[in-house]
């Protein structure tokens, strides 16, 4: 059974005794609300007919069990959550309903949030709120990563690495003159990075027809996440990261990011169990200049531990955008002066007069500049906000309603061109 509805109170987290042992629960009480949308998504799912409408009036009472208890730390009045695979019962002629093992609980779910901005998020919040500030920065890194993960996309898909490479950097050339790298060196160097990668392909191939999907984008109503997987090899998800790791396991953040990409792929009925990271640099390290593992492709494990885990820190990222409210990066156990972002985390703080774990830098900016931030601040959220309603047309509406408003093609005819493309 599948609930949803509007938090009316929020009870405390505590233990109780079982048969089983001791557990921790937390008691919410909703306002259950059959909106348009649930309806809209109910008549285009076909799965929603094991889903079981609720529409009395009075609030129900829903009992979180074990980490989703933990949850009632930011949930608030007035947020709406959603509670998958709830079991009910009656108790004293009332229905009551709790968390099962089984179920996920998604806090704002209609708050689509992204793959990588979790990733940000599990990293330090900090970073993440830093990012939204911040658009991406002309720097020869990010215009590296963006010419290797395209020239991957294109040996996926068959292509001559020579050409590939000839063809992405030409189309950065513009950045590459503003930061005054010329071609042949940007070609050597992508040139390790992409043989890296060529050559984990042709040694990870374990059949004949190797199935693979680049850039395969993949959206969630019922988690309330999306996000765009790097590649898919018989359906489990590779991550591209163009710097070096020299440890056996992928970094944290990392893990987190495609393992996230193989929660969206086990709603689809694909059975994820492993992810790989791949890390571009490694291959171009000498053994005598670094010590370690120099081997580029380091895979994991993925479960429900893993995917709870993903999903309680994206809940914690849609409590914060709630309220819009500034985190600290207290809310992490991440080391600041480890993070590349130290200093701008710093001068921001200092600048706008926020609380940051790493410290303040700078005098603070004038009142009135300040509140000219705020409300351009509010103005772009809002704004997202607008982008996120656009999202959840993709199933709250039918396909004749969006071709209704000119926002889906229809009369397309697919021809097969191999047992994965079309």
């Amino acid at each position: 059974m599948h609930i949803r509805g509007r938090v009316v109170t929020v009870g405390e987290a505590r233990e109780v005794e079982l048969k089983q042992g001791t557990r921790t629960l937390a008691e919410i009480e909703l306002h259950h609300e059959t909106h348009q949308a649930e309806r809209d998504r109910k008549a285009i799912d076909e799965r929603a007919d094991a889903e079981e409408q609720i529409t009395t009036e009075k609030p129900i009472n829903v009992t979180l069990w074990g980490r989703w208890a933990e949850s009632v730390e930011y949930i608030e009045q007035g947020m709406e959550i959603s509670l998958t695979e709830a079991k009910s019962s009656v108790f004293r002629g009332q229905m009551q309903y709790e968390s099962t093992k089984d179920s996920y609980l998604i806090v704002e779910p209609d708050f689509l949030v992204d793959v990588t901005a979790i990733r940000e998020w599990v990293q330090c919040p900090r970073v993440y709120y830093l990012n939204k500030l911040s658009g991406m920065p002309l720097k020869y890194p990010v215009v590296r990563g963006t010419i290797v993960h395209e020239v991957f996309g294109d040996l996926l898909r068959g292509r001559d690495m020579s050409s590939a490479l000839e063809e992405r950097i030409e189309e950065v050339g513009l950045e590459l003159g503003l930061l005054g790298y010329d071609k042949e060196t940007v070609r050597d160097e992508a040139k390790q990075h992409a043989s890296a990668i060529e050559r984990w392909l042709k040694q990870g191939k374990l059949i004949e027809e190797d199935e693979w999907r680049s850039e395969y984008t993949l959206v969630s109503p019922t988690f309330a996440l999306k996000g765009r997987a790097d590649a898919l090899r018989g359906g489990m998800p590779v991550e591209l990261k163009t710097g070096k790791n020299t440890t056996q396991e992928p970094r944290f953040q990392d893990k987190i990011q495609a393992a996230a990409y193989g929660l969206l792929l086990r709603e689809r009925d694909v059975p994820v169990d492993t992810g790989t990271l791949l890390y571009t640099k490694n291959a171009a390290i000498e053994e005598d200049e670094e010590s370690g593992d120099l081997t580029p492709a380091k895979e994991f494990r993925m479960g429900r531990g893993l995917f709870e885990f993903i999903l309680r820190k994206r809940n914690e990222l849609a409590a914060m955008e709630f309220d819009t409210t500034v985190p600290t990066g207290f809310e992490a156990d991440a080391r600041c002066e480890y993070c590349f972002e130290q200093d701008s985390c710093m001068v921001v703080a200092g600048r706008l007069e926020q609380t940051a774990k790493a410290g303040q830098v700078g005098q603070s900016l004038p009142t009135y500049v300040r509140e000219y931030f705020e409300r351009m601040y509010a103005a772009i959220e809002a704004e997202r906000e607008a982008i996120h309603e656009e999202y959840r047309k993709l199933w709250t509406q039918s396909p004749a309603e969006r071709a209704s408003e000119d926002k889906a093609l229809i009369g397309l005819e697919c021809q097969v061109t191999s047992a994965s493309r079309w």
